[in-house]
């Protein structure tokens, strides 16, 4: 069996984002060089010793060594150090960096413990959401809070009682619940596939969904009410931050750029895969595509 991710080192991503930077701006733009972290971990730490809000594209895994940028206002340099990560200053501008704003992602990756040598060959993915998009309990979280079941969250959440739910970190909110919307995505995008019907993307649930294809429409209505959820349930009266409109995700994604090469690795052989994602999809995929 392959394995990957054995050293941070094995699994290398780098953003792919067009920044419009000038001279001097309103914005400060940082390229964060991390092991280690999580996106939404550093953020947080960053933004607590800036006393700041930091502004990022995507989300980063932790298990890997990843390159990704930030956006910070009013601040010209970060001068502190902090533990396995490297920051660089790469420019100001006018505007901030904005969740998603990222054009993609390039991906080297070392797949070890493999037996033998095989010719690869890979232009396109099912874009599916990886297991790292729902952690433990991510998809538990999304779905308490979908339901407004308050003493579930504050179990779940480790919280003593029910305000502190209300000042709980918006983006980790955020993420939770978009973690259950992609929970959806990813059983509908299976049953899509299994029946072959021929569409090109599939919506993330939200309150403002629309359905062209009555088919697609009857599985997603199916998956709501087994876990007891309406389309309303995403409208968020009392936590407006949470309020998003609804967007489309791509079924296949193209894997470009792709390149590999295999050498020794004791009595095993390791290969490193090269390639390019478009934003949002997970390089992991192509591994289990190629080895699983």
């Amino acid at each position: 069996m392959y394995k990957i991710k054995e050293k941070p080192e094995d699994f290398v991503v780098k953003e792919i984002l067009n920044l419009n930077k000038k001279k001097k701006g309103k914005y400060s733009y940082f390229l964060l060089k991390k092991k280690n972290w999580n996106t939404l971990d550093l953020v947080k730490k960053l933004s607590k010793k800036l006393n700041r809000d930091v502004k990022y594209a995507g989300l980063k895994d932790k298990q890997a060594v990843t390159e990704q940028y930030v956006s910070v206002e009013g601040v010209k340099e970060i001068k502190f150090n902090i533990k396995d990560v490297s920051i660089r200053k790469v420019g100001e501008g006018d505007e901030p960096i904005i969740l998603g704003g990222l054009d993609g992602n390039k991906f080297e990756i070392v797949v070890r413990n493999l037996d033998s040598k095989k010719n690869l060959k890979i232009n396109k993915i099912e874009n599916y959401f990886d297991k790292q998009r729902f952690s433990e309990k991510n998809v538990e979280v999304g779905l308490a809070l979908l339901k407004r079941n308050y003493s579930k969250l504050i179990k779940l959440l480790n919280l003593k009682n029910k305000e502190e739910i209300f000042r709980y970190d918006k983006k980790i909110l955020k993420f939770v619940l978009n973690s259950f919307q992609s929970y959806v995505f990813n059983l509908v995008l299976k049953e899509v596939l299994e029946k072959k019907i021929k569409i090109k993307k599939l919506p993330l649930i939200n309150f403002d969904t629309e359905f062209e294809n009555k088919e697609i429409e009857k599985t997603y209505c199916e998956i709501l009410e087994r876990d007891k959820i309406k389309k309303e349930d995403f409208i968020f009266r009392e936590m407006p931050f949470l309020v998003s409109e609804s967007k489309d995700r791509e079924i296949f994604i193209k894997v470009e750029d792709f390149k590999y090469r295999y050498s020794k690795d004791g009595s095993k052989f390791k290969c490193v895969l090269k390639f390019k994602l478009s934003k949002g999809s997970y390089g992991t995929l192509v591994v289990k595509k190629l080895f699983g």
